[in-house]
């Protein structure tokens, strides 16, 4: 049997080595990634095309269709996006998709018409899923729902979801913040909702806490901070202030659980 030479092992292990390092570095974090495009779906009535508007009812889903990442994170998160979309209005009338989901709505419209409803006022549900961040160590989406039942003032609501792309499950703020500096962090997220500018963003509604400062547990892991956001029975709708503020990374890095990595 030929013998290898101690200059032939070194070759061998110097170009090993070269080509472990020529391997691209975000192979890994692209592994890691979730990815996605966005989807549309909406059904309405013919009224809803009339000038002016009449007999019209309405459905509107915009959010994202998870394309790759990892199986199981990937299999999570497209379930409970569906669950989001899906979720019924009313108790016991579950649907299995968007279109039996908009048929039951469309139907319990007309109903309504004929039981004496204004054909005047219209009837629509819409949620839309953003994605608010995407990284290797979260998947954050902002759901934002608003239904009209022919009010003057639509429900409206919005809510943040913050999953764990290897496998789907949700982070909680206690997984990210040392429990002996949780109060630490309270303070200082109670400075930035106290110094959060008063000017209304366009679409938002007017609405701040009560008096006592109460940390919501509504939260977005976003690139530079976590951005803060009351429930609608918290606020005041007198105020003149919008229900959310951002707690800066730079902050809070010391504060931070051992291994957790933000943005």
């Amino acid at each position: 049997m030929a013998r290898v030479s101690s200059s032939m092992l070194i070759r061998i292990f110097v170009l090993t080595v070269i080509i472990l390092l020529a391997r691209p570095a975000s192979a890994e974090d692209a592994a890691t990634k979730i990815a996605w495009k966005m989807q549309k779906f909406d059904k309405h009535l013919p009224g809803c095309d009339q000038k002016p508007v009449r007999n019209c009812a309405s459905v509107q889903f915009v959010y994202p269709e998870i394309i790759s990442g990892p199986s199981q994170g990937r299999a999570e998160i497209s379930s409970a996006i569906h669950d989001m979309l899906l979720t019924p209005i009313e108790k016991g009338k579950e649907a299995g998709d968007a279109e039996g989901f908009a048929q039951q709505i469309l139907a319990h419209y007309q109903s309504w018409l004929k039981r004496g409803g204004d054909a005047k006022l219209s009837w629509a549900v819409e949620r839309k899923i953003d994605v608010d961040n995407s990284s290797p160590n979260a998947f954050s989406i902002r759901l934002l729902e608003r239904v009209e039942h022919g009010k003057a003032r639509p429900a409206k609501n919005t809510v943040y979801f913050n999953f764990r792309p290897e496998d789907g499950t949700l982070i909680q703020l206690s997984e990210l913040i040392r429990p002996d500096r949780m109060s630490e962090f309270k303070a200082i997220a109670q400075k930035h909702f106290n110094n959060k500018d008063r000017k209304v963003p366009a679409g938002e509604d007017a609405k701040a806490p009560g008096q006592e400062f109460s940390l919501p547990k509504n939260f977005a892991i976003e690139k530079d901070g976590l951005r803060f956001r009351y429930e609608e029975d918290q606020v005041d709708p007198h105020s003149i202030r919008t229900p959310e503020f951002v707690v800066p990374y730079s902050e809070i890095r010391n504060l931070l659980q051992r291994g957790v990595t933000l943005p």
